[in-house]
């Protein structure tokens, strides 16, 4: 926590704030007037077919000011509906949702939030970032598409915003089976998003689950830590899969641009080396440890995206909760593979203009006896940046494949040093080799 706790000063700038009432030990609200009343009723039982908690979890909120067109809410309302809810299926961005994006970004650059999370990345941190610079920067890490890396699985189409504010479900959708039906909820940290969905049906309050002694927990109007289930319905309104979240939480009452200058502070405190994964914060004499996932890169590093952003509450007394799982960071050696089915033989990074009309390639060799099918696999660089593969690989067959470069966040091979990757279409990793300074013209081997 910086010592001028920015975090703090953040929390008390935001105009757009709704206030947050709990109810006392004998049932009474705190405060009848306030924007929020929060009904956190009861422990959650930890199991998703057992519902203890026998009201919503919004008792009320003041919907003037939710719907009131001139404040953000009702421009960050409108982003909540551009995301497909599995986390499998692909994501694109059509310019009307785009424009949305910049509208919101646009809308929450002059707010008060966001102008001292910058004052704060320039003075304290270092950065030089210009009002512009930090608008393109916001909406890099929130909004752009990218391919996330973790525990040897990759996911396309992710993005910082979809996961922090929307969620992502993990479920079955193939199988007639009511079991595969079962789903869960990765992300979802809005308490916007919340209430909405609990007004539509779509999700169910379970109960608090703060794993905390006494009532800290209840006690703070300004988080929930929960446990909800969230239905997914097909066109017709049948429910085709019931997702569980076993514990998850979000802040209650804060804007969004105070949620968005909360994350791209600690987000940059991250890039700087400040924290790792969690802030120890104090926010309103209440203790949280802030926690910022950035995103995985295929050598197990941090990358440039926000990943996901979510506040443990740990009470007054700093009272530690078990840690949350974290990122695996494994050391560049550890993932070096190549002697799978196809392994990676030889690659140009640094092509002279003549060579392959200035391409860069790599090439693979199926070393089994039989053909493999590479539909739906990818080669991958250092940042992650995918390249699909497709065709047949006989048995023995070395194959080039150039690198096209699609567009910027395609496969590119850098001339400094670098790894490649091959992933099979259930993004198992096959390979990985890694290379030096490449010199031009220069033709690595592998095998």
């Amino acid at each position: 926590m910086s010592e001028t706790n920015i975090y703090q000063q953040i929390w008390e700038s935001d105009e757009n704030q709704f206030s947050v009432s709990t109810r006392t030990s004998s049932g009474e609200w705190e405060d009848e007037t306030a924007d929020i009343l929060l009904d956190e009723q009861v422990k959650a039982s930890g199991q998703r077919e057992i519902d203890l908690a026998t009201r919503p979890l919004f008792y009320k909120v003041n919907e003037d000011k939710l719907f009131d067109e001139t404040r953000t809410y009702a421009s960050f309302i409108k982003l909540l509906d551009n995301y497909a809810i599995r986390s499998v299926d692909p994501e694109v961005t059509p310019e009307e949702e785009e424009h949305e994006q910049l509208d919101f970004i646009s809308l929450i650059m002059s707010t008060k939030p966001i102008q001292l999370a910058r004052n704060y990345i320039n003075e304290e941190l270092g950065e030089t970032l210009s009002e512009q610079q930090f608008r393109l920067k916001l909406q890099r890490i929130w909004f752009e598409l990218y391919t996330n890396y973790y525990k040897g699985k990759s996911t396309h189409f992710a993005s910082g915003f979809e996961h922090v504010f929307v969620g992502e479900g993990k479920y079955n959708i193939r199988s007639g089976d009511q079991r595969e039906t079962l789903g869960s909820i990765s992300g979802y940290h809005s308490w916007v998003k919340f209430y909405l969905d609990e007004q539509n049906h779509r999700v169910n309050f379970l109960g608090y689950k703060y794993d905390l002694r006494g009532n800290q927990g209840p006690n703070n109007p300004n988080v929930v830590t929960l446990q909800m289930t969230q239905n997914v319905t097909d066109i017709r309104g049948n429910v085709i899969a019931k997702l569980f979240k076993k514990k998850g939480g979000f802040f209650v009452g804060p804007s969004p641009e105070c949620e968005i200058a909360l994350a791209t502070v600690a987000y940059y405190e991250s890039v700087y080396g400040k924290i790792r994964d969690k802030a120890r914060i104090t926010i309103n004499d209440a203790t949280y440890d802030l926690v910022l996932y950035r995103s995985t890169n295929p050598n197990g590093s941090r990358g440039e995206f926000i990943r996901s952003f979510f506040p443990i509450f740990l009470s007054k007394d700093g009272t530690k909760e078990p840690d949350m799982d974290r990122p695996v960071v494994v050391p560049v050696d550890d993932i070096i593979k190549n002697d799978g089915p196809v392994i990676i033989v030889a690659a140009l990074p640094n092509p002279e203009g003549s060579d392959e009309g200035g391409r860069e390639w790599v090439e693979l060799k199926n070393v089994t006896s039989e053909a493999i099918d590479l539909t739906g696999w990818e080669m991958a660089d250092k940042l992650g940046r995918p390249q699909l593969l497709s065709g047949i690989l006989q048995p023995n067959e070395v194959k080039r494949f150039p690198i096209t470069r699609l567009t910027q966040s395609s496969m590119h091979l850098s001339n400094k040093s670098g790894l490649i990757t091959v992933r099979d279409r259930s993004s198992n990793q096959i390979a990985t080799v890694k290379y030096s300074r490449a010199r031009s013209g220069h033709i690595f081997q592998f095998n």
